[in-house]
């Protein structure tokens, strides 16, 4: 007799793995790679409990809240536990999407609730990185504000287009795996590391990793990665915005 026996809901880690993880991306990012090896333990804990996909989102966005506001405090230790809580963020973002598959619950509603705990959370977790910034007392005040302003703003304006791209590519078929597969291996790298600094998942996890960097050390390295990513988000965003007018014009 077996000491442990599987439950009669429970999946293997292994089967969650193979057929109810996404894999068609636009761009890469970079995070999936540990993110995704730990959501299906947590997408398992919520089946077995019967949680709905919209309820493992509302999580998410709690954990982005308090993620945020931990981030936010100076006590170091209160900071780590910000981490903590913002990488749980991003992993019961995986997760939702898991547990949406294996039950089969798919909405317009859930989405737009998907879409707008990504548009709360996004613009808290800069604030938390900006203020930080701002305490470690090392560069000037008014520069990170405005380097700030220009990273949320960017963000905001790239995420609504590429949003329009979904629906664009979803109402004209295109294939955006068959897309990636049909660029050069220069494009696919060029995508690679633009998608390290503009998309924000890879933004916002890595980040706070390299304020501990500098905390610690001494260098400028969080400010220069909020700087690059603010002009990358920036120059996508015209570039999506030049995408979205021909793609307009062209209907």
């Amino acid at each position: 007799m077996s000491v442990c026996s599987r439950g009669p809901n429970m999946m293997s880690y292994r089967q969650i793995r193979r057929d109810y993880q996404s894999g068609d991306l636009v761009e890469p990012v970079l995070v999936d790679h540990y993110a995704k090896l730990i959501s299906p333990i947590f997408t398992n804990l919520f089946f077995e409990a019967g949680l709905a996909p919209n309820t493992v989102t509302v999580l998410m966005m709690c954990a982005g809240f308090v993620g945020a506001a931990l981030f936010a405090m100076p006590l170091l230790g209160l900071k780590a536990c910000g981490v903590f809580f913002i990488h749980t963020w991003y992993v019961l973002d995986c997760s939702d999407g898991e547990v949406a598959r294996i039950t089969k619950r798919f909405s317009k509603f859930g989405n737009e609730i998907d879409y707008t705990a990504h548009m709360v959370n996004h613009p808290l977790f800069n604030l938390a990185f900006v203020w930080s910034l701002i305490g470690l007392d090392r560069w000037n005040s008014r520069l990170i504000l405005l380097v700030s302003i220009f990273a949320i703003s960017a963000e905001l304006v790239l995420r609504n287009l590429c949003l329009f791209h979904y629906i664009y590519d979803s109402k004209v078929g295109t294939n955006a795996a068959a897309v990636r597969a049909h660029r050069s291996f220069l494009n696919n790298l060029a995508s690679c590391v633009v998608g390290f600094f503009s998309i924000y998942p890879n933004f916002v996890l890595v980040f706070p990793l390299t304020y501990f960097v500098d905390f610690f050390l001494g260098t400028p390295l969080s400010f220069y990665y909020l700087l690059i990513q603010t002009i990358v988000s920036s120059l996508s965003a015209v570039r999506t915005s030049y995408k979205w007018v021909s793609a307009i014009v062209s209907l």
